[in-house]
């Protein structure tokens, strides 16, 4: 069987004849294996049979790549996209989103989810995210059940489960499909700065029993230069170098600035889309542009959140023209962003989890080194892993080695935006629905476990709690009820704080201060922003912190965030109208900053287009183009386009 003019693996023929005979299922293959394509095959039916398709994506960065492709691929009328800080042509046939966008339409009922045939959710197993991976529960129960799924999963041992618990709320039976080889098979090395290769045998021999002594084998990190010398002088480029933090990135690309590793055709390639790209992102004011713009004539970059939005745009589009050789990133370079290397190297298989450091989870580690190896292009992949043999435990690198991904929990949570949409139609029967959740679902029934009766409490103590505080009139919605029903995220907050008339007392330029304190959470992220300047006082955090102590009244027991002006300064300089220069000058990573700004565009278009009160409807407009402007824009930056002559990206 061939698509696309490639000739299809037995895994994807299978895949494509369930979509042909229109069936829901769930493909899982190991990262390179060509779970898109088939995902691909679903968009194509869809469109062909005159019916719509919606593609979700769990971080933005895959939602601007699938634009991008399929864009190309269909043209610019039949493709939208609709991320929180982005909307392009919502009623395209084929619309990207994230998937808090798909479950937000679903709570809405939205008209625009009627003609889709499939739904294709990318990187299912994102079930499992602490945070956010009851957004994908909350869309498989809840979407409408005309909708045919196509969920793309790492490997897992309990997709059975999943699948029998998919069948089981959306009343269709699913087909899984599971490859486990991959097409470009893996080699695994362990490499000591002091022995060079070791093996795993070599490291149980070295290994120091005594945490006392493993301690001071540890307080010496070895750099990252011999182990890269080590995979350059067997030309394995190009080279993804993870690191598990910013500093770490940066300062081990920075060793690299003198190293050469571009031809001087590379070169003049590379200075040529380098300008036109700094142009078309209006980057020439970037403080660190001139230190980067080094390391990548030299064939080097660094990539990490941290970093200018439009700064990563220009290291992704180098790296998949294959003019960067050597990149140093941060673990989420390997969530679904199809950037394939010849080389995979692991600076330690250790990371702070905000506590201690603990060894990778095996499927971590797989996400990772599976970015390794390049279909059509590599006969096999190259994983090294950097180890110090004696403070590294042989049992942990046996599970990473040989071990099985571990399975997919749940982490359901409904907030308090789905209970106000779902009351209003069901009731306290809402709690049947709720039944339904991963958690509560053991050997093909629903168990109502002693974790779902702990939720259920939950859900009944918020019930009670919005009753008691204005949002719902018995099965109705409030004034404030469909306001906070319609903002997710922060929605009681949003309502609270416009019924008390929070937002009315700010001018148009302290509005985007109250939201970021909403959104800021500088304990997680362990940072202070300096308040230089400003010293804004809002009964915004009043009325905060007392919605908060009613909640904790009420036995909930994850009431809403404390208030967190720690980025106030930063917000209220942006929208007052500073430059890009300036705004680095507080000393912030500016990729969080503008990460911020960018949520806080989300809330105010929100708020502009669902508050009932048409002078603050307006009011929260004026702040959105004040605050949505130059490096913000997530907009005008989707829209640059690569130029005519720029290399193709590596074939998959």
């Amino acid at each position: 069987m061939r698509y696309q003019g490639l000739e299809l693996d037995p895994f994807q023929a299978r895949a494509v004849t369930a979509i042909q005979e229109e069936q829901s299922l769930i493909v899982a293959a190991p990262t390179g294996c060509g779970k898109t394509l088939i995902a691909e095959y679903a968009v194509d039916l869809s469109i062909d049979k005159k019916k719509k398709a919606v593609y979700t994506a769990p971080i933005k960065a895959l939602s601007n790549q699938k634009y991008r492709d399929f864009r190309k691929r269909f043209g610019e009328e039949m493709v939208g996209i609709h991320t929180g800080d982005v909307t392009i042509n919502p009623d395209g046939q084929l619309l990207i989103m994230t998937t808090e966008i798909f479950r937000n339409l679903v709570l809405e009922n939205s008209s625009r989810l009627d003609d889709v045939h499939y739904a294709v959710f990318d990187e299912i197993h994102y079930l499992d995210d602490m945070e956010r991976g009851t957004v994908w529960e909350e869309s498989i129960i809840l979407a409408p059940r005309h909708i045919r799924f196509m969920c793309l999963s790492a490997t897992v041992p309990n997709l059975q489960e999943i699948s029998n618990w998919m069948t089981t709320v959306r009343d269709t039976d699913f087909e899984v499909i599971e490859e486990k080889v991959r097409p470009v098979p893996l080699r695994h090395f362990l490499f000591s700065a002091k022995y060079g290769n070791i093996t795993l045998k070599g490291i149980r021999k070295k290994f120091r029993k005594s945490p006392g002594l493993r301690k001071k084998f540890l307080r010496k990190r070895p750099s990252s230069r011999k182990i890269i010398h080590h995979v350059l002088r067997d030309r394995n480029t190009p080279v993804l170098y993870f690191c598990f933090n910013r500093r770490a990135c940066e300062n081990n690309a920075e060793k690299f600035t003198q190293v050469d590793l571009l031809s001087s055709d590379e070169k003049i390639e590379l200075i040529k889309l380098v300008d036109d790209l700094i142009t078309q992102y209006r980057l020439q004011d970037y403080d660190r542009l001139g230190r980067m713009r080094r390391l990548w004539e030299a064939g080097c970059a660094y990539h990490h959140a941290g970093i200018l939005p439009a700064a990563k745009e220009i290291v992704e589009r180098l790296f998949n023209s294959g003019l960067i050789k050597l990149l140093f990133c941060t673990e989420t370079f390997a969530l679904g962003i199809n950037m394939p290397a010849r080389a995979v190297i692991f600076d330690q298989l250790e990371k702070f989890d905000g506590v201690d450091f603990k060894y990778l989870m095996t499927r971590e580690y797989n996400q990772m080194a599976g970015r390794a190896g390049r279909r059509g292009m590599d006969e096999q992949g190259y994983v090294y892993s950097q180890v110090i043999p004696e403070a590294t435990d042989p049992r942990e690198i046996e599970r990473l080695f040989y071990g099985k991904n571990e399975k997919i929990v749940s982490r359901f949570s409904a907030s308090y935006s789905t209970i106000l949409n779902l009351y209003t139609q069901f009731g306290d029967d809402v709690l049947d629905i709720f039944s339904k959740s991963f958690a509560n679902f053991k050997s093909g029934v629903f168990a109502n476990t002693k974790l779902y009766r702990r939720e259920e409490e939950q859900i009944k103590a918020r019930i009670q709690f919005l009753k008691s505080n204005g949002y719902l009139n018995g099965t109705s919605l409030t004034r404030k009820g469909l306001l906070a029903a319609s903002v997710s995220g922060w929605d009681i907050q949003c309502a609270e704080l416009h019924y008390s008339n929070s937002f009315a007392e700010c001018t148009v330029e302290q509005l985007p201060v109250v939201l970021g304190g909403l959104i800021s959470d500088s304990k997680r992220n362990r940072r202070n922003a300096p308040l230089t300047g400003v010293r804004l006082k809002f009964a915004a955090e009043k009325v905060i912190n007392r919605l908060r102590r009613r909640e904790i009244k009420f036995g909930i027991i994850n009431p809403i965030r404390e208030y967190d002006y720690s980025m106030a300064a930063p917000l209220f300089a942006w929208a007052n109208g500073c430059s890009l220069k300036e705004l680095e000058a507080f000393g912030i990573p500016e990729g969080d900053i503008i990460r911020l700004l960018r949520m806080v565009v989300q809330l105010l278009r929100t708020l502009r287009d669902k508050l009932p009160d048409p002078v603050m409807a307006e009011r929260m407009h004026e702040a959105l183009v004040l605050v949505n402007r130059d490096v913000v824009d997530a907009q005008a930056e989707l829209e640059v386009d690569l130029p005519e002559n720029a290399p193709e990206s590596s074939p998959q």
